[in-house]
């Protein structure tokens, strides 16, 4: 779940007060940090949109609630899950979810409407950014992993596997396109 939070948005700004915000059938607010920004997008944002090849959450800062924010599988009697969340949203009363949506915070539901807070990372960022192959090749998160790591051979091995039929020279080819956004991205 966290690839839709990460790499974190650079932009300092304050979350308070609430911009308005609608989009088609959807109204609520928006963080004052996005109100005015132009990667905001249909309530999501464009950050690093070209690199990770999907939009990401937008930023709604720490939500008050203290507690560890490593990354945990959320399982219960109703959901097993294979997303990671963070640990201390595991067992939090405003954890929702919604099958459309997937894990949310529904903590400031009233101010936030239809715009859902995001979950909270805290200071916690992965090992791994994920990067997205291009419709309609498949992309893993071992794949992403042995890009983050320098790990050509095992790139390939994994690329050729989960998209049987491409060309090694093909694998390479987004193998070192992984590897200069990789390198361009920030710390």
């Amino acid at each position: 779940m966290h690839k839709k939070y990460f790499p974190v948005c650079p932009v300092d700004g304050p979350i308070e007060p609430p911009v308005p915000f609608g989009h088609m059938m959807s109204s609520g607010a928006v963080p004052n940090k996005c109100g005015g920004c132009p990667n905001l997008f249909e309530g999501e944002c464009t950050r690093y949109m070209e690199q990770v090849g999907h939009y990401l959450h937008l930023d709604y800062g720490y939500c008050g609630i203290p507690g560890p924010t490593d990354p945990v599988i959320y399982r219960d009697e109703f959901i097993v899950s294979e997303v990671e969340i963070p640990r201390k949203c595991s067992k939090c009363v405003h954890l929702a979810f919604d099958r459309i949506k997937g894990f949310y915070c529904s903590k400031d539901s009233e101010k936030w409407g239809d715009l859902d807070r995001g979950l909270d990372w805290g200071a916690w960022k992965p090992d791994t950014i994920y990067l997205e192959l291009p419709f309609p090749k498949i992309t893993t998160r071992a794949l992403a992993e042995h890009a983050n790591r320098d790990d050509l051979i095992r790139f390939i091995k994994e690329y050729r596997r989960i998209n049987p039929g491409v060309s090694i020279e093909e694998a390479k080819s987004d193998y070192r396109r992984f590897r200069e956004i990789l390198e361009k991205m920030p710390e």
